[in-house]
């Protein structure tokens, strides 16, 4: 049913890619027009489209692009016109067994059915990035621990200058260490600016070049922007575009700090500042992109583009800051428009109905459902009382499958689509899996069959604006109609809960709808299963087969007795058995065990 996380989880990735080179692309043709803190801020705030995929936006009813795209994966499982097997209905009139189902079979696709091994792949290499980043950072903590404290007059002094010129009065440890041959900065409640244990090489006035730029990484909170990179990392191993964005990124960082420490420099001190990262870059090995610090030196590759951007200084003109806030505003639109479109947690998160009455008794009934997963819901008339068996389930939405038909039927009748006495439609010759549906049909044989085809055709002539406006008057589940018109309630948008299944027919039954009394009672009528004890039973199955095999079932509908009305809706979900067959008889069976209906079956 719907659509796995992993799928939806590489989909989110070629859209997020797509992004990330339209980033990359319009930063590269206004570089000139834009201020290198605004590179590095665009580059920041790109981040955010990393956790999208992550983030229910589904919980603040926020659609998107890409709920398209979800709907049509989910509905690249195809209902299938030549598997049988031997589904959905009811009806009294002719005696019929109604415990027997017709339904669609829906077929999905062969890489829908290899996302369990996508998935184990996608965790196993996240297991092994996260080993290798542990692994490089746990050069921080034997650096941490060989810190010295800095005793040095004179440095100490210094550092406490560059400070002051930089108003940051945050604590910042300054140590040495003799395990390092380039400055280095790292740790985001306890920050450390570690510096090689003979500085020798360095000038005092070197010295404080170092110092700024390491200070900067402190002020502007960088290291927790190279943490998120580690775990970025982690996650989009898989994705080499990824990779190369943050890259780009480290090195837009560095370039970043070092613009704002040539702003606090005399013209001249630019070349000498230029010389120290040239000096460290000659010195150090290459820096692990997996580690969580900023260091000063950076790549060859690095070095030359900040060398570069360091000849070419020159002050932002205040036409170039207000171009640069332009383009910063533009795109962060762009990333926040398409966030909701990139994820892919919204999916699969269960949507959950918010259930407070207190008249409610809850039952353990699970010795009914065997191996199955369920729940189920009776609600008393009389006593306007529930009862309930596991309340999450009960509380949490499902696609309706056949149990939607009821309300498809009375729409149509309330929008003069069909009437009682004028609701028969053609069969159109194409061939379906029971001979019962390549017929003739008219609202009562349709729902004693559950023929889809019949009540496709309804929804067809209502038209989605039509529906919804019903939907929206019943509010029937979460009024979703955002899937293909013709299986938005089998395997697509349209959910709805248990509790929500008995409240909206208790609503159906008792009219609060405001619909036509006539169109009530036909419907009423088109549900009628059987009598037995002078008591009536009611209702709809409803059964969602995935590949062949029943996986998820529905039996809704009321008992009507001499002196009360009980309404239910029972849900099961499982690999094999579990449609709306199975659903009826757990039903019958806690209706049954409660004294409210003793079936012939």
């Amino acid at each position: 049913m719907g659509s796995s996380f992993f799928s939806l989880f590489f989909i989110s990735n070629i859209i997020l890619s797509v992004i990330f080179c339209i980033i990359m692309f319009i930063k590269k043709i206004l570089k000139i027009q834009i201020t290198v803190n605004t590179q590095y801020h665009i580059s920041v705030i790109s981040l955010l489209t990393l956790i999208a995929p992550f983030i229910p936006f589904h919980f603040l009813k926020i659609n998107s692009f890409f709920d398209w795209i979800k709907i049509n994966l989910g509905s690249n499982s195809k209902l299938s016109d030549i598997h049988s097997t031997g589904k959905t209905k009811e009806t009294i009139v002719q005696n019929a067994n109604w415990l027997q189902d017709f339904s669609m079979s829906i077929e999905q696709s062969p890489f829908r059915m290899m996302d369990s091994v996508f998935l184990i792949m996608w965790i196993l290499g996240m297991i092994v990035m996260l080993i290798a980043t542990l692994y490089s950072n746990l050069r921080i903590g034997k650096i941490k621990k060989s810190i010295q404290v800095v005793e040095n007059k004179e440095l100490s002094a210094l550092f406490y200058t560059c400070k002051e010129e930089m108003q940051f009065n945050k604590k910042v440890v300054l140590g040495y260490s003799s395990l390092i041959k380039s400055p280095i900065t790292f740790g985001i409640v306890n920050r450390y600016i570690v510096i090689p244990k003979d500085i020798s090489i360095l000038s005092i006035d070197e010295m404080k070049f170092v110092l700024l730029h390491e200070l900067y990484h402190c002020k502007r909170r960088d290291m927790l922007v190279n943490y998120f990179m580690c775990l970025a990392r982690t996650v989009y191993w898989f994705n080499p575009l990824v990779w190369y964005f943050l890259r780009e990124m480290k090195t837009e960082m560095e370039i970043s700090c070092d613009y704002a420490v040539l702003k606090t420099l005399d013209k001249e001190s630019h070349i000498k500042y230029g010389e120290v990262i040239l000096k460290f870059a000659s010195l150090s090995q290459r820096t692990s992109s997996l580690l969580a610090a900023s260091e000063i030196s950076s790549s060859y590759k690095q070095v030359k583009r900040r060398i570069v951007t360091i000849g070419n200084f020159q002050v932002e003109s205040h036409l170039l800051k207000i171009k640069s806030d332009l383009v910063f505003i533009i795109l962060l639109a762009i990333i926040l428009f398409s966030m909701p479109s990139l994820s892919a947690l919204a999916a699969v998160n269960k949507e959950t109905h918010p259930f407070s009455n207190t008249n409610v008794e809850y039952k353990d009934y699970s010795s009914f459902f065997d191996e199955l997963s369920g729940s189920a819901v009776l609600y008393d008339s009389n006593m306007k009382q529930y009862t309930i068996y596991n309340k999450k389930e009960s509380t949490t939405r499902f696609q309706p499958t056949s149990t939607y038909k009821i309300f498809s039927a009375l729409f149509a009748l309330e929008s003069g689509i069909i009437t009682r006495d004028n609701s028969q439609m053609n069969w159109d010759g194409t061939l379906y899996p029971y001979e019962e549906w390549n017929q003739d049909q008219d609202l009562f044989s349709a729902m004693e069959t559950s023929s889809t085809w019949y009540f496709q055709k309804l929804d067809q002539q209502m038209g989605k604006k039509k529906l919804q406006n019903y939907f929206e008057r019943t509010n029937y589940g979460n009024s979703d109609l955002s899937g293909n018109i013709d299986n938005y309630w089998l395997d697509a948008s349209l959910k709805i809960s248990p509790i929500e299944q008995v409240d909206i027919l208790k609503k159906f039954y008792e009219n609060e709808f405001g619909f036509e009394q006539s169109n009530i009672q036909t419907v009423k009528d088109s549900l009628l299963l059987e009598k037995s004890n002078g008591n009536l039973l009611s209702g709809k199955t409803g059964t969602a087969v995935i590949n062949g095999e029943d996986i998820d079932g529905w039996f809704v509908g009321y008992v009507e007795t001499v002196d009360n009305t009980f309404f239910f809706a029972v849900h099961i979900q499982g690999e094999k058995q579990a449609g709306g067959s199975s659903s009826a008889k757990i039903a019958l069976s806690i209706l049954e065990k409660e004294g409210i209906y003793q079936s012939d079956f």
